[in-house]
């Protein structure tokens, strides 16, 4: 079923995908800055430079979307991301436990990102839209694979940040 893009059900997935552009924009800096805090955690780095990778594919996913439906990014919300994950990003720069603190934002971001693409795969199929409920379905995998991936490491990430804390005073 193809609908119009005036129809209530494409304005509705149209500035959701905005929100998911501008989400992605704005993460794609944080993880900029959280590679840096972590260079001196090489796998930490790593992953986190791998999420950036895919989080700026996911960035351009989302605008193909966009387009299936003959729109664009919102440029201001994507310039509104860039300020925004400019302020994320220095957010926790100034304590010792900046990884800790990073892991748990990093986690937190990843189940809001779940919850999104999981209404964008609703809203996409309500729409009639497969092929967007597709990409996002694809999108959706990438973002467990973080969350996992984060949940995993937290514990060994709170004893190694507990271990290097400064004697109390």
């Amino acid at each position: 079923m193809t609908m119009s893009h005036d129809s209530p059900a494409d304005k509705q997935l149209i500035a959701w995908l905005n929100d998911a552009y501008f989400m992605e924009q704005s993460l794609a800096k944080v993880l900029e800055n959280h590679a840096d805090d972590a260079k001196d955690l090489p796998d930490v780095r790593e992953k986190d430079l791998q999420h950036l990778y895919e989080t700026r594919r996911h960035a351009e996913q989302i605008e193909r979307c966009l387009g299936f439906l003959g729109e664009t990014p919102s440029t201001m919300k994507g310039m509104m991301g860039t300020v925004m994950g400019k302020v994320q990003g220095v957010a926790t720069g100034m304590f010792g436990d900046e990884i800790m603190k990073n892991f748990l934002s990093n986690y937190a971001m990843e189940h809001f990102e779940i919850a999104c693409y999981r209404s964008l795969i609703a809203a996409s199929e309500e729409a009639g839209r497969p092929e967007i409920a597709q990409i996002c379905r694809e999108i959706l995998r990438e973002e467990e694979a973080m969350a996992q991936w984060l949940a995993e490491r937290i514990p060994d990430v709170a004893k190694m940040t507990v271990l290097q804390a400064p004697a109390a005073r």
